[in-house]
């Protein structure tokens, strides 16, 4: 069965809405997960109740039904044992996971810098707007691009190539493929993911 790695961010999901959590370890077949902090105690995310544990990979969105089954602390920490009741289900089939966002972005093009807007990411690329369009390079010249912005949590300088450029009525529309390396994809894996429950939270 596939299931998150340890200390991997993960969402989970109940009749009365979605809640932070991390796996703190794997035991039996069981998830291990920390209780989410603040949550009521009178709630469907509780021992016997079914619900929702979801994460994110390098191929997509997943989802297994768990319930919860013992309750300890460890340390200072209140944990679940969450036994799986179905399957692992594979939720969104994107071959990269994007998160819309309206962050500041500072793109570094040709030795200048710029001021942007991120409208959305995922571990592959990102998209964005500006003013202006980006200075027009020199005939078989190919200025470096590097990407400065922040996203859930984690600071990001990245190296990127410029895709597609897109002239709008007040403003640039830029998509710019970022590097390919797996450690740098599981640090934005990881970012987008948190700031998609970041985003759930609040739209609670």
């Amino acid at each position: 069965m596939q299931s998150p790695d340890v200390n991997q961010p993960v969402l989970l999901h109940g009749e009365h809405g979605d809640f932070a959590s991390r796996v703190e370890g794997i035991a039996d077949g069981a998830l291990i997960l920390a209780r989410p902090f603040g949550l009521p105690l009178d709630t469907d995310l509780d021992i016997g109740r079914p619900f929702e544990v979801q994460w994110t990979s390098a191929f997509g969105l997943y989802a297994l039904s768990v319930r919860v089954t013992e309750r300890a602390v460890d340390g200072k920490i209140r944990i679940w044992h969450a036994q799986p009741i179905g399957k692992v289900r594979m939720t969104n089939r994107r071959a990269h996971v994007r998160v819309s966002v309206a962050l500041s972005l500072i793109l570094e093009y040709g030795g200048e810098k710029f001021e942007a807007s991120l409208l959305d990411v995922s571990e592959a690329a990102l998209r964005c707007q500006m003013p202006e369009p980006l200075p027009k390079p020199e005939e078989g010249e190919e200025p470096s691009l590097r990407a400065y912005f922040n996203l859930g949590g984690a600071e990001f300088a990245l190296d990127g190539n410029l895709f597609r450029s897109t002239p709008k009525r007040d403003f640039t529309e830029l998509v710019i493929t970022l590097p390919t390396d797996e450690r740098t994809r599981s640090a934005l894996r990881r970012a987008v993911f948190a700031e998609q429950i970041r985003a759930r939270q609040l739209s609670r």
